[in-house]
């Protein structure tokens, strides 16, 4: 991004002199901290906007977090400051891009476990130009309750952002590209990939593929 390479670890964004003639980065600066350890260790960045996005997955597989960033969509500067949640509820975004026709942030995410072999779904969601709450742990799929966390007559799910594709439970959805390119048939033009990482939570498994929607 402008000239410099970001590198999401585990518990730090770094930033790198780039150089192009040679494919060599040197310089490394920690930018910022990420949350670490327990459970979802891997993060993703994007940058839109002018903006830097940092994804961080919970630390359990449902449960409510004490760290605001777990679970949740980071917005930073490119220098690292300025950090805020932009999305939260987010059990584990693995994946983030850039839909180059709504200019927003677009996610995959992985639902919980132990619900069964067909829920909940995976989900995609467009998180907009201001972000917002996706409703996990209290909600999954398009906006369903889980009963172990939200009581008869509680409405919050309602208010939650609706995911813009649901599928196959314990698929593991992890990175999604948005297909500029015109070497596919005209049919595939402006469409995701997704690639699955696929089921270990399933009695019969599902996913290691990859998929287009």
């Amino acid at each position: 991004y402008e000239g410099k390479l970001y590198v999401a670890e585990n518990d730090k964004v770094r930033r790198y002199d780039w150089d192009e003639a040679n494919l060599r980065a040197t310089n490394p600066k920690t930018i910022t901290g990420l949350p670490s350890g327990g459970g979802h260790s891997t993060r993703s960045l994007v940058f839109q906007g002018g903006k830097m996005y940092v994804s961080a997955g919970s630390s359990c597989n449902v449960c409510i977090e004490k760290d605001q960033r777990r679970a949740a969509v980071m917005e930073f500067n490119p220098d690292g400051s300025g950090q805020k949640i932009f999305a939260k509820g987010l059990r584990n975004a693995v994946g983030l891009a850039v839909n180059p026709k709504t200019d927003t942030v677009w996610v995959t995410v992985n639902g919980r476990d132990w619900l069964g072999d067909d829920l909940p779904p995976e989900t995609i969601y467009d998180l907009g130009k201001s972000g917002g709450d996706v409703g996990w742990p209290y909600c999954y799929g398009d906006r369903v309750s889980d009963p172990n966390f939200t009581r008869a007559g509680d409405n919050r799910c309602q208010s939650v952002i609706e995911p813009k594709v649901q599928m196959q439970a314990h698929s593991a959805p992890l990175g999604l590209a948005f297909n500029e390119g015109s070497m596919f048939p005209a049919e595939y033009r402006n469409n995701i990939f997704v690639a699955f990482h696929g089921s270990w939570n399933r009695s019969v498994p599902t996913g290691y593929k990859v998929v287009r929607v």
